[in-house]
């Protein structure tokens, strides 16, 4: 895996030159890119030369968020679906890791069961568009309690009924965006992750939770740093992720009040400080079953 930054998630703005620089300064391999500045860009001025800064610096594109309405009306999704052949061959000359997006938990429209089985065919759907340039699709879930509110039915808010949706989507280049803060807060655990299966995480985002708020209450406000009393198992599903050889991004998601009033160097300087923990954590615990075991 791969140190990763999404500087619009650490709430860091800046021309393309000066992210980077950013990213190159503080030792981050990967960067996630914004797509519709991305697709403009190759569109006016050619691939080579939207990512020219990118590939000078030998940096990879972490993600991009997906870019279809798929949630939207038949008519829009539709068009956004007709559209998302070009900007996906764009994403596979540039090497992005992985499309990403997100389940929403509730609906102003469809109960439950139509609206899960509409997720299953537009999931498969936008997945055979990306499989033809060998572009994984990582889905995630939003497990707030917040977000649900106010709203006429409710749908995915639980770590479970995501990895059953995701299992029911006909398309081997589907797989999981785990955010270890929503998979706890919906109540997932490192075993319940295994059993998912690591070979099925497309793409990681790190945020941890305190341990002594009761999840069903805690509000993406409290998304924070990794902390060794956190009560989201950071450490456990890094190693996890190590010791099962997933190869994609790792990418720091508390919320942005985290580093209120801090400056960009600071925040980056923190970040990376953090990951760097888990990692050598990771290695450490590797290292001696390594010693233990003889291997």
């Amino acid at each position: 895996m791969f140190k990763n930054l999404c500087t619009s998630t650490l709430g860091i703005e800046g021309r393309q030159s000066e992210i980077i620089e950013l990213t190159l300064t503080y030792g981050f391999r990967g960067l996630d890119l914004e797509i519709d500045d991305f697709a403009q860009r190759a569109k006016t001025q050619g691939l080579d030369q939207a990512i020219r800064f990118l590939s000078s610096a030998k940096i990879r594109i972490g993600s991009v968020d997906l870019p279809v309405r798929w949630r939207s009306d038949d008519t829009t999704y539709r068009a956004d679906l007709a559209d998302l052949d070009q900007v996906a061959s764009y994403a596979a000359t540039a090497k992005v890791y992985a499309c990403k997006t997100v389940v929403f938990s509730e609906s102003d429209l469809l109960p439950y069961h139509e609206n899960f089985e509409q997720h299953r065919k537009r999931l498969a759907e936008i997945a055979e568009v990306l499989g033809k340039h060998g572009i994984r699709l990582a889905v995630g879930f939003h497990a707030a309690a917040a977000r649900r509110e106010g709203k006429q039915f409710q749908f995915i808010q639980e770590a479970n009924a995501l990895s059953m949706l995701l299992k029911s989507v006909a398309a081997e280049n589907v797989g999981l965006w785990l955010d270890t803060w929503d998979w706890y807060v919906g109540g997932g655990t490192v075993d319940s992750l295994k059993a998912f299966g690591i070979d099925k995480v497309a793409y990681v985002t790190i945020a941890d939770a305190p341990h002594d708020v009761d999840r069903s209450s805690l509000t993406e406000e409290q998304r924070t740093m990794p902390a060794e009393d956190g009560a989201a198992s950071v450490q456990d599903i890094v190693n996890l992720l190590q010791q099962q050889g997933y190869k994609g991004p790792l990418t720091l998601a508390p919320h942005a009040d985290c580093f209120t009033g801090m400056k960009n160097d600071d925040i980056l300087k923190q970040c990376r400080s953090a990951l760097d923990e888990l990692c050598t954590a990771t290695e450490g615990d590797k290292n001696l079953v390594s010693a233990g075991t003889g291997k």
